[in-house]
């Protein structure tokens, strides 16, 4: 069983998305939306004011709950294969 970089099990990734997005560099997700896909591009926005919270990356919309891994860190629920 292969095991990867994962968050803690309290921690988001707001702090790296919001990091990426102060430094203008580019971003690697994957996102789990009925089925993983990958995206990448620059981060437009980050709205972490309510229980929604989302980042607009290019011209898309993503939720941050539906983020699976930022640039090969991953949610701890999707740490093994």
């Amino acid at each position: 069983m292969d095991s990867r970089l994962t968050l803690h099990t309290d921690e988001t990734f707001l702090h790296l998305l919001n990091t990426s997005f102060q430094s203008g560099e580019k971003v690697n997700l994957l996102i789990d939306d009925g089925g993983i896909s990958r995206m990448e591009g620059y981060i437009k926005a980050v709205n972490s004011t309510d229980q929604d919270s989302f980042i607009e990356l290019d011209d898309t919309t993503i939720e941050l709950k539906k983020i699976v891994a930022v640039n090969g860190i991953f949610r701890p629920e999707y740490g093994e294969c």
